[in-house]
C-alpha cells in the first residue's frame, strides 16, 4: 500500500522469489545474485534515475516477488 509522500523503494517477497535473476538482469543498479545463491539489494531507496529499472524488474519477475512501494510518478 502506498503512503502519500513516502520515498519510492523496492522490496522483494523472499517467500515468492525463485531466484530466476531477471530482476538483476533488468535492474543491475538495484539487484545482484550473490555467490551465495541469494538475491542482494544494491539499493532499496530509489532515486529518479532508478525508477525505470525498478519498474522493469517488477514487470519481468515471473514470481511477482518484486514490489514497488512509495510514491512513483511512473
Amino acid at each position: 500500500m502506498k503512503r502519500p509522500g513516502s520515498t519510492p523503494r523496492v522490496t522483494v517477497d523472499h517467500d515468492r522469489c525463485e531466484l530466476y535473476g531477471f530482476c538483476a538482469a533488468d535492474a543491475p543498479r538495484l539487484f545482484e545474485l550473490g555467490q551465495d545463491g541469494r538475491l542482494h539489494f544494491r539499493k532499496r531507496l530509489l532515486g529518479a534515475d532508478d525508477l525505470d529499472q525498478a519498474i522493469a524488474a517488477a514487470r519481468v519477475c515471473p514470481a511477482q516477488a518484486v514490489v514497488l512501494r512509495g510514491d512513483f510518478d511512473g
